[in-house]
């Protein structure tokens, strides 16, 4: 089988290697083989060669890709059978794999109502669902989302969808062109500690969520930007322990939230009904789809944020 494997940072060499049958399989596992990926975020430190204490699998076979459309071709769960489709994440990001084992727990069977490429948004659609079912009901009230790339805007677009009054997106590249689409009433196009610092006292949204990640400024700023008594999600990964300012959180009765996906059985099920139901998720969000050949160069293309630019997939 074909199999990705990183000689160094930003590069990729092809590899043949044997491939895993259902023999390789233990309880409660499935054989994926490759039929579409999307790159995440998360992803593109691993292949600029840093190496994540949460998830050291940098420069490892198959590394780094998590975000998974598959085939079933062999499986010892309950739940499914060899020619099933499916969607999810990838254990230890090995997706970069023509097959691959896999727990049965991280994947969801699809229908055929989307496409192998339509169907990669479902998993980061399933992440930030998961993150949403921490908060307070958001309908009637005023949200603000920090970094508007593909999550960003995924958040932007469930808050809307789900009642939010007024979504406001922040982001050093303009998404101007595609805020209204994704649920955006205002877009703003600069920094984030400028636009927190900006703010009156009721202009201060009563949600702010961190999409950015890696920096701890960025959670400072989301404190200065939310109202009094209001909520910060953050969900950008953080790269280390931050310091955090505290006495403005305290005055402001501030509350924080943050956590990884850990039902993927309910929260995949739910990101398929909505991107269904939802067509500019699966018309506006994918904006380029390269083959695995040029790997290499969706990676770097997906590093560097630019307008039009959203989500990057790859196909066999």
């Amino acid at each position: 089988m074909w199999q990705l494997q990183q000689p160094g940072p930003a590069a990729f060499d092809r590899m043949s290697v044997p491939a895993p049958t259902a023999e390789d399989l233990g309880e409660d596992e499935v054989l994926l083989r490759f039929a579409c990926g999307a790159i995440c975020g998360s992803d593109i430190p691993k292949f600029l060669g840093h190496l994540d204490p949460d998830n050291p699998y940098t420069g490892m076979p198959g590394v780094p890709l998590h975000e998974l459309v598959a085939r079933v071709e062999a499986s010892t769960s309950a739940r499914f059978a060899p020619g099933d489709r499916v969607v999810g994440i990838v254990a230890r990001s090995r997706g970069l794999a023509e097959y691959v084992v896999n727990p049965a727990r991280f994947v969801h069977r699809l229908d055929d109502r989307l496409s192998d490429v339509e169907a990669t948004v479902v998993q980061p659609v399933s992440t930030v669902l998961s993150a949403f079912g921490n908060v307070g009901d958001v309908a009637g009230r005023s949200v603000a989302v920090l970094g508007l790339g593909p999550l960003g805007i995924l958040f932007a677009q469930i808050a809307k969808a789900r009642g939010a009054r007024h979504v406001t997106g922040v982001d050093r590249v303009d998404r101007s062109d595609v805020g209204a689409a994704f649920g955006i009433d205002e877009v703003v196009t600069g920094e984030v500690r400028a636009w927190a610092s900006s703010l009156s006292e009721d202009e201060r949204p009563e949600l702010v969520i961190d999409a950015i990640g890696h920096r701890q400024e960025i959670v400072a700023d989301a404190v200065t930007a939310a109202g009094f008594g209001g909520e910060i999600l953050v969900f950008g990964l953080p790269e280390d322990h931050y310091v955090f300012p505290m006495r403005t959180f305290f005055r402001k009765s501030l509350t924080l939230w943050a956590g990884a996906t850990q039902d993927w059985e309910r929260y995949l099920a739910e990101a398929e009904r909505h991107v269904l139901a939802h067509e500019v998720l699966r018309t506006g969000y994918i904006t380029e789809v390269y083959p695995v050949a040029d790997a290499a160069e969706a990676y770097r293309r997906y590093a560097t944020p630019a307008p039009g630019r959203l989500k990057i997939a790859l196909v066999p």
